[in-house]
């Protein structure tokens, strides 16, 4: 399949070859949309966006018809113009390269390494699977490339692409590492072994063992043309038939070769497979988020702190629930430790113990008996934990004595962990009780709730105060079937500080977007009105530049069209709901 540049890409959308091949609405050739791939007579001459299949074909619900994807769904994707659909109509996506400069690999410690860095599982007791193919690979009779052969080299930073250095070798498993991370909280195996078919291939719906892989590659072999940094099918992860739409697609020469940035990519490719849309904004599709933090689904690149979202960012072109539409597919962990104090998990002095937060409501509680001053920590994996920490420390009659929850301008490991220290000489027992918190109102720029707030951490319990200078976090080894991506070991105590309460969404009807992007005459425009709260009625009053028009999609109004002449147009939009309305005014400027 071509994967071509918008410049490169003619869009030709044969109308009456859809109709043809069963767009037309109401058909039933493929009613159940859980069925993706088999045999397809062509739609289309090649692929086209997304948003000119819509346009100028039949529609959304007549693609859906064809498509995994209900009707809602392709109007929500035909607003990203790196959405497109192949010659079978089927829906995927082209994601752009890293925006800058890449950053240069950096060596790992040997030491960190394990033995075979082509056989890690962060939960081989899995029946799903995401398998991080980085030794090459050949596919072929695939939606990809009109089902031609495909052969993808090996992942590589030197000249010499037949065997992997240490280097090389660092950067696969902490790339794979960062995945493992991401997917914590669900009951999915990230792994870099070579699974049997069965494990990535779905055969009927009573079958519960179905996974995806994900192709690391220097250069884009699917197609002509583009410089992008990866590609996937949409709503295909868990879907029967779905062989057809693997894999999913990481292009190195597009996302860069090192570790952080490879497991970012990864995990966007692998969400759009599960269902996922861009996080972006009204004038971009990628919100690269700010202050060291940004959603997975939009641009993470060089993000220390990087979640799924739900869009409670300002400005926020996508409000969809990931965790909900990820576990869909690969249901979340069942909860490994009680959340309050009656049954809590016994811990010691000197013992580490892994858990996990599954969701912003899951608590962890750990209580322990101590007869002298010691060191509590507890931190996600060091430098790509999604996990923001909250500690609160109970007394023996459960009262509240702490509030661990630093705070810092730009995340970081120390503003994600929570240390606290006691310094009592006489035996007692104390309770403390781990969850995911906040940074701050998810509306300010780089603060973000406790939605994403969530994965792998451990509790570290030491006799004794924290060390003047302590040890640098470092990453830990391979986790075990049991355990999830370590976490750093105990540095210097934090100050407990005040927790920032979580923002309540207000209920009151209110626009999102206030301002939109200029147009060019005789240029494609698109622009998107967001709006929230319980709306009842959404419009725009006057009207648009001559060319323009507008509808409503979800919680959205969309203008789109090709302006004919230029100008500055002065329109309002109206929300209205049960306790009135709400009016605001926007321009568009045509040049």
């Amino acid at each position: 399949m071509p994967l071509s540049s918008p410049s490169a890409l003619a869009r030709a959308l044969v109308v009456s070859a859809l109709a043809m091949a069963g767009l037309a609405v109401g058909t039933t050739a493929e009613a159940d949309a859980s069925v993706v791939g088999g045999t397809c007579a062509p739609s289309l001459t090649q692929p086209v966006r997304l948003s000119d299949a819509l346009d100028s074909g039949p529609g959304a619900r007549a693609l859906a018809a064809r498509s995994s994807l209900d009707a809602d769904t392709l109007l929500h994707l035909a607003e990203d113009e790196t959405s497109w659909v192949d010659r079978c109509g089927q829906v995927y996506v082209v994601d752009e390269a890293t925006p800058g400069p890449q950053q240069a690999v950096a060596d790992a410690p040997s030491a960190t390494l394990p033995d075979d860095v082509f056989d890690l599982s962060s939960r081989p007791g899995s029946d799903r699977t995401i398998y991080l193919d980085f030794d090459g690979a050949t596919h072929s009779g695939t939606h990809w490339a009109n089902g031609a052969e495909i052969v993808s080299p090996a992942y590589s930073i030197d000249a010499d692409p037949a065997s992997f250095s240490e280097t090389e070798r660092a950067q696969v498993f902490l790339a794979w590492q960062v995945v493992a991370e991401d997917f914590a909280a669900f009951d999915v195996n990230v792994t870099t072994r070579t699974p049997p078919a069965s494990a990535l291939t779905r055969s009927s719906a009573g079958d519960r063992t179905y996974g995806m892989p994900v192709v690391v590659t220097p250069t884009n072999t699917v197609g002509d043309g583009c410089d992008c940094g990866g590609s996937a099918y949409v709503g295909v992860f868990g879907a029967l038939g779905a062989t057809d739409a693997q894999p999913a697609w990481v292009f190195t020469r597009g996302a860069g070769t090192r570790s952080r940035d490879l497991g970012e990519v990864i995990s966007h490719e692998v969400g759009h497979t599960f269902g996922l849309a861009h996080d972006g904004t009204s004038t971009s599709s990628y919100y690269a988020g700010d202050r060291g933090w940004a959603p997975i689904m939009g641009s993470s690149y060089g993000r220390r702190a990087s979640q799924w979202s739900r869009g409670e960012y300002a400005d926020a072109s996508n409000t969809e629930d990931d965790l909900a539409i990820i576990a869909a597919t690969a249901p979340l962990l069942t909860d490994d430790h009680a959340g309050g104090p009656l049954d809590a998990t016994r811990i010691a002095v000197g013992s580490t113990t892994d858990g996990v937060i599954t969701t912003r409501t899951d608590t962890d509680a750990f209580t322990f008996t101590a007869g002298g001053p010691v060191t509590l920590r507890v931190a996600g994996p060091a430098t790509y934990s999604d996990l923001d920490v909250r500690l609160t420390v109970l007394d023996a009659l459960g009262a509240a004595v702490a509030v661990v929850d630093p705070v810092a301008d730009t995340a970081s490991d120390e503003s994600l962990a929570a240390t606290w220290v006691s310094t009592a000489t006489s035996t007692s027992t104390w309770t403390v009780v781990v969850d995911g918190t906040c940074s701050g109102d998810p509306r300010q720029a780089g603060r973000y709730s406790d939605y994403g707030s969530i994965g792998a951490y451990a509790v570290s319990l030491a006799a004794g105060l924290p060390a003047a200078d302590p040890p640098t976090p470092v990453t830990q080894p391979t986790p075990t079937q049991s355990t999830m991506p370590s976490a750093s070991p105990a540095p210097a105590a934090t100050v407990p500080a005040t927790p920032t309460p979580t923002v309540g969404a207000p209920v009151a009807a209110r626009f999102l977007t206030t301002r939109l992007p200029r147009a060019r005459v005789g240029k494609a425009y698109r622009a998107v009105i967001r709006f929230a709260g319980p709306v009842t009625e959404a419009r725009v009053d006057r009207r648009l530049p001559l060319g323009l028009r507008w509808r409503v999609v979800g919680s959205r109004i969309v203008i789109r069209g090709t302006v004919r002449r230029a100008g500055t147009s002065r329109f309002a939009t109206i929300l209205a709901s049960r306790d009135g309305s709400v009016r605001q005014q926007l321009r568009i400027v045509v040049r």
